[in-house]
């Protein structure tokens, strides 16, 4: 029997494969999300991260209830850390050089991820928080109870959401947003009935409600993907070059991005699973 929505989600959170819309098809959106390198040059083995004999890099959150399947790094390639963070050498807080295990995640972590096999090119993605009425369907990480019977899928849980830091649309896109996706439209003027609590009306409203792409995913119902191939995947990072998260973060929100991709392949490994009754 196929799983029922435990919110306002109009599927429940065992979708793998199902056949999609015209209208589904055109909320979804390729996500950005950031990233640091990991610095070493200046604390070394002091690093909060890599401290001690069992560093809390190695031991990131849920690691035990979905392991990183790191067999994907030789059947379809590893994380290029050059597209987004290849730097010239000589700068104080952007290390030159990176590897692919330097790349960190902190936005975000899998308890709050989904993933899927879409149509065409798209092929097998990890979906990222949406609102509950917006969702068009994934498999959900923590799907059969694999993070305890209490726990319900994330949605507006602000530590999961996932920074963006910026977005990306064609003149087209943008005419799609506002003329028809977007309750209240897209573009000035904000000041609709939709409009209240946007970011200039509320008294903590954050900068990242209109350059970091929240408008788009929490307002009109965008369904933001991350692709599962890691040069594709490679291109959806955003290196946030201040690389001062990794210090001032609390240690366990961190994970690698090769690690974290290696347990998405392990969502999808139980997602196909599940396809077998």
């Amino acid at each position: 029997a196929r799983g029922t929505s435990t919110d306002k989600a109009s599927v429940g959170n065992d979708v793998v494969h199902d056949p999609m819309t015209a209208e589904q098809l055109r909320r979804l959106w390729p996500g950005f999300i950031r990233t640091e390198v990991l610095d070493t040059r200046e604390l070394g083995t002091s690093h909060p991260l890599i401290l001690g004999s069992n560093p809390k890099i190695d031991h990131y959150k849920w690691k035990d209830h979905v392991p990183a399947s790191m067999g994907y790094e030789k059947e379809v390639g590893t994380l290029d850390p050059t597209v987004c963070c290849g730097v010239p050498p000589g700068r104080s807080r952007t290390p030159p050089d990176p590897n692919k295990d330097d790349l960190l995640l902190w936005e975000t972590d899998i308890s709050a991820m989904g993933v899927r096999l879409y149509p065409g090119e798209i092929g097998w993605a990890a979906a990222m928080t949406v609102e509950d009425r917006a969702d068009v369907g994934s498999y959900w990480s923590g799907e059969g109870g694999v993070f305890g019977p209490d726990m319900k899928r994330p949605r507006r849980v602000d530590a999961l959401l996932g920074q963006q830091a910026g977005w990306m649309a064609s003149r087209s896109q943008i005419l799609y947003f506002h003329e028809h996706a977007c309750p209240g439209g897209f573009l000035p003027p904000f000041d609709g009935s939709e409009w209240f609590h946007d970011s200039l009306h509320t008294r903590n409203g954050a900068v990242e409600f209109w350059s970091g792409g929240y408008q788009l995913f929490g307002r009109c119902y965008f369904n933001r993907i991350l692709s599962m191939d890691p040069k594709r995947l490679s291109k959806q990072l955003l290196y946030h070059a201040s690389n001062n998260k990794q210090r001032t973060a609390k240690s366990d929100k961190f994970v690698r991005f090769s690690h974290f991709l290696g347990q998405l392949y392990t969502v999808k490994e139980r997602a196909l699973k599940s396809l077998q009754g």
